[in-house]
């Protein structure tokens, strides 16, 4: 029973990991077009120096992205895993041992 409850809390888990994987994407896109010098230039063609405090909130704002989908993520993976290990059945004696009443030879 505790194993269908794992997977129904990574199955509830993972739109939420999906939108925190957007949500972490979306602040590395503005942090690059914000305070990259390189995509400023290639693809916005303008020189003007990033702003350094918005740039030092937009990298602040990125890690903390990641930190949530990262954690979003591992709580997803231990709780389908755990749940599929408690759902799917396992042979309980070890396949190295001979069955009992038996003698090795």
């Amino acid at each position: 029973m505790i194993g269908f409850g794992l997977i129904g809390c990574a199955l509830l888990l993972f739109p939420l990991m999906m939108n925190l994987m957007q949500d972490h994407d979306d602040s590395v896109r503005e942090h690059e077009r914000e305070c990259d010098m390189d995509y400023r230039w290639l693809v916005l063609d303008t020189l003007d120096s990033p702003d350094p405090v918005l740039c030092k909130e937009l990298e602040r704002e990125k890690a903390r992205m990641t930190t949530y989908f990262l954690g979003s993520l591992g709580m997803f993976v231990v709780s389908g895993l755990g749940g599929l290990v408690m759902v799917l059945p396992y042979d309980e004696r070890d396949p190295k041992q001979p069955p009992p009443g038996r003698e090795l030879r």
